[in-house]
């Protein structure tokens, strides 16, 4: 039998939080996949979930809204319970990310030496180790892979050489080759399916694809990025003035939550102040956030402006997921944080971020399937956008982006993490 819990939300909270009409704007991260890809995972995983959990959930057909994608999601708690609308609008950026997406071994091993290289020398990856060494640990195996490959070939050639010695001592020239070749190819053979596996366990060079672009959002070399999220933020706006939507929801996964930060941040400067109402209205979902690869930038003046916009407001209800076994995320830090540099230690305050929250992945799956889950860094990373197996469970994607209640109201008995420094080193960041 269903769990009550997982069919109404929050049992005993106000009508006043119910939702009959929400629209959705997703921001997916650095992925060059588009909004097929996303429609599918989304249909395909919500029947799951609903499955599991025994609410009704119905994904309609994938279609264009201007320049975006969108598609519709009919929700009801039970069989007699009203019907909930969803619009759920795909906001691309896919077409940038692809853009900018280096192919061949040459040009991703000099985008991963580069982009080391530079998050050395500003000191963001030293402050990103003192923030989270998972993170930091991310970031700094592709170069690490890379390098150790490149030794371990030096040292194969050096081992053939000396088998060629060998073998020329014992058997002439022909022993000689034969020993070298040996070597260069069982050992070139061994090498090249090690780094293969590394790199498909951890998706090395995703992540310095995406922390190339990064790199380059903080400069500001990417105007065709930043006229987009003007873009995004009009159409939030927009959202915001009609009505008779209950609640405009924003959700960014992964470098996507960099991205809602500032579409919301800008939406909120555009135009004049935003009513009671429209605040009301107005939610942050952030899932599997990684922003202060780019908020540690030095050059990053005004992303941490938009931080701070968020951080201020007061009125926005901001809702940060993460998980401590995804190595892809800072895990349960304030991303604002950062917006107390150079403030007296008195001054600063840990109750200004988003409510931050565990989707306690370990609790929502049986034992065995949370051992295989753990191990798949890249699924880990992913799992925020996917069915659990165990209904009634704090964190359910799908009753978030299409349930009966608002982002806060549903998560209003959730206890918020003020301090987590498990993955702290060296004191933490120096603020």
């Amino acid at each position: 039998m269903a769990n009550d819990a997982a069919r109404s939300g929050q049992e005993g909270q106000a009508d006043v939080g119910r939702v009959r009409r929400r629209h959705v704007l997703y921001l997916s991260g650095f992925d060059p996949q588009g909004p097929a890809h996303y429609h599918a995972l989304y249909r395909d995983e919500a029947a799951r979930q609903a499955a599991v959990s025994g609410y009704r959930l119905q994904v309609g057909a994938r279609r264009r809204v201007g320049p975006n994608a969108a598609w519709s999601l009919e929700w009801q708690a039970t069989d007699d319970a009203p019907q909930v609308q969803t619009c759920y609008e795909f906001l691309r950026w896919d077409d940038i990310v692809r853009a900018h997406w280096p192919r061949g071994t040459a040009r991703l091993v000099s985008t991963t030496l580069r982009t080391t290289a530079t998050l050395v020398a500003n000191g963001s990856l030293w402050r990103i180790l003192q923030t989270s060494w998972p993170a930091f640990l991310a970031l700094s195996l592709p170069a690490l892979l890379v390098l150790g490959t490149a030794a371990a070939a030096c040292g194969l050639l050096l081992l053939a050489g000396w088998a060629a010695s060998q073998g020329g001592a014992l058997g002439g020239a022909l022993g000689a080759g034969a020993g070298g070749a040996g070597v260069v190819l069982v050992g070139g053979w061994a090498l090249a399916r090690t780094a293969s596996a590394t790199q498909a366990k951890v998706q090395t060079a995703w992540l310095m694809r995406s922390a190339s672009v990064i790199l380059r959002q903080a400069r500001g070399e990417l105007p065709v990025l930043e006229d987009r999220l003007d873009d995004f933020a009009r159409r939030l706006r927009e959202l915001l003035d009609e009505p008779s939507l209950d609640e405009v929801l924003v959700v960014g996964h992964s470098s996507g939550a960099m991205l809602a930060v500032s579409v919301v941040a800008r939406a909120i400067h555009q135009g004049p102040p935003l009513l009671p109402a429209q605040w009301q209205r107005l939610a942050l979902l952030t899932l599997g956030q990684c922003i202060p690869v780019l908020s540690y930038q030095p050059q990053a003046t005004g992303f941490r402006r938009e931080l701070q916009t968020l951080r201020g407001s007061g009125a926005l209800q901001w809702v940060d997921f993460t998980s401590p076994p995804d190595g892809c995320c800072f895990a349960l830090i304030d991303p604002t944080a950062v917006c107390d540099d150079g403030a007296p230690a008195a001054q600063r305050r840990n109750d200004l971020g988003p409510k931050r929250l565990s989707p306690r992945f370990a609790q929502a799956f049986g034992a065995d399937a949370w051992r295989r889950l753990r191990r798949d860094k890249y699924r880990c990373h992913f799992q925020y956008l996917m069915a659990v197996e165990r209904p009634g469970h704090v964190y359910d994607y799908f009753a978030l982006t299409a349930g009966d209640h608002r982002l806060g109201d549903r998560v209003q008995a959730a206890r918020g993490v003020q301090e987590y420094r498990r993955f702290e080193c060296f004191g933490g960041p120096r603020r």
